[in-house]
């Protein structure tokens, strides 16, 4: 009985260290979240410029970093060693009818991020 819960303790220790070393940084989550905004803008924000799409596509790959620095002063993190929950909230400081304000939450851990909830107002 003893051997099978230190057992079963060195299973949960293992895959707990596991989680942690894999829980993915902020850093992480500025490319993984860059990548979907540039995505965005490209294919939802480009497209409807006509003529200046190849323009707009250009600025937007080219702006990346810049997207990335918006994204992290945007972005709260709440990191539970095992995985850690990012909140971002993209707005402009004067709103502009017809540009939204971007709320998401995101779980980050095994290397990986799900994004739970994405909304637009």
């Amino acid at each position: 009985m003893k051997t099978s819960l230190i057992g079963i303790g060195v299973v949960v220790l293992g895959v707990g260290i596991a989680l942690g070393v894999t829980n993915p940084s902020r850093e992480e989550y500025q490319v993984y979240a860059g990548d979907i905004l540039a995505t965005h803008l490209k294919e939802d924000v480009c497209t409807d410029l006509g003529r200046g799409q190849d323009l707009c596509q250009s600025f937007v790959e080219e702006s990346r970093p810049q997207l990335q620095q918006i994204i992290d002063r945007n972005t709260s993190r709440d990191n539970f060693f095992l995985f850690s929950i990012y909140r971002t909230e993209l707005s402009l400081p004067i709103p502009i009818p017809g540009i939204p304000t971007i709320h998401a939450e995101t779980v980050g851990g095994l290397t990986r991020f799900h994004t739970y909830k994405l909304d637009e107002q």
